[in-house]
């Protein structure tokens, strides 16, 4: 099948290998690129659709469509993921390296998100954290800083960290009075920081009060005004595998306040023990009503 290039439209930040959308020839949204060789990944599959033909200028085109529609918001982060691979990359050779590299290993992610859901805690622990975000981080230090700020997906301990202080968010049931801490090192620090508690309970779509991650995602998107920090938004997100899906709208949740706790060199916790290249996984809980000394207000 021969590609016509015109319904297509080059993205920004690809100067050097050029990604192209739009629509393939029946259709189907799809993402277009000039390869410098045949693309050895043409097998077609349940989700993703492979087309590709050799140009009169000895290139290669490739299209990639989705197979149904529903797959649109996974397949728009992963043309996001991939313009970010090779954005600021010069050499066209190095650029298309990249992107082949990065796509292969998006192919089976692909396919793995379209089927799969973050279970019930990991989509409770996330939409705690987007609530706070668009809560309290957007209104004290604002929408930049606050997303900058969010470090917990990149692997540190402290889920916010800005200027000199931090936040770690627990987020539990509303009936519930522990939080289970998943190291001993996520309260310890130099700087003074605050153990943040949000409360929930379940609830259902037909609440006007009720909220849920798809809709917090879309929220917090809304207000992103910079494509590079939406890019970063939603990388953030991948790595905790979230991609945006309308199945994230059957859990809903009703939050209610934001308790903070400082935690000051007074404050309960598992130091670094004289065995700790030993002892390692250290996990405990924590019971909130014998914290009410630390509590603040923020």
């Amino acid at each position: 099948m021969k590609i016509e290039e015109n319904k297509y439209k080059r993205l920004p930040n690809t100067h050097s290998f050029g990604l192209y959308t739009g629509f393939d020839n029946i259709g189907r949204t799809s993402l277009f690129v000039k390869l410098s060789k045949k693309p050895s990944f043409t097998t077609s599959s349940k989700y993703l659709i492979f087309e590709y033909n050799k140009r009169h200028d000895g290139l290669w085109a490739l299209t990639v469509s989705i197979a149904e529609q529903q797959y649109v918001d996974v397949f728009n982060k992963l043309v996001a993921d991939l313009v970010n691979t090779v954005c600021g990359i010069n050499n066209s050779l190095v650029a298309e390296r990249m992107f082949i590299q990065r796509f292969i290993a998006w192919k089976t992610l692909f396919e793995k998100e379209v089927t799969s859901m973050l279970d019930f805690s990991k989509i409770v622990g996330l939409a705690g954290e987007l609530y706070f975000l668009s809560e309290f981080m957007f209104a004290k230090y604002g929408i930049v800083n606050s997303l900058n700020a969010w470090s917990g997906p990149l692997g540190a301990d402290k889920d916010f960290s800005i200027n000199d202080t931090w936040f770690e968010v627990k987020t539990k049931s509303l009936k519930k009075d522990t939080i289970h801490l998943n190291s001993n090192s996520q309260l310890i620090s130099n700087n003074l920081g605050y153990l943040t508690i949000i409360s929930y309970e379940k609830s259902s779509l037909a609440n006007s009060n009720s909220t849920n991650l798809l809709d917090l995602y879309y929220k917090i998107s809304n207000l992103i005004e910079s494509q590079s920090l939406q890019l970063e938004f939603d990388r953030k997100l991948m790595n905790l595998n979230f991609i945006p899906d309308e199945k994230y709208k059957e859990i809903n949740l009703v939050f209610h306040q934001i308790d903070f706790f400082e935690v000051n060199k007074e404050f309960p916790q598992l130091p670094n023990i004289e065995f700790e290249k030993v002892i390692k996984n250290i996990e405990y809980n924590l019971f909130l009503p014998e914290l009410k000394q630390f509590k603040v207000e923020v």
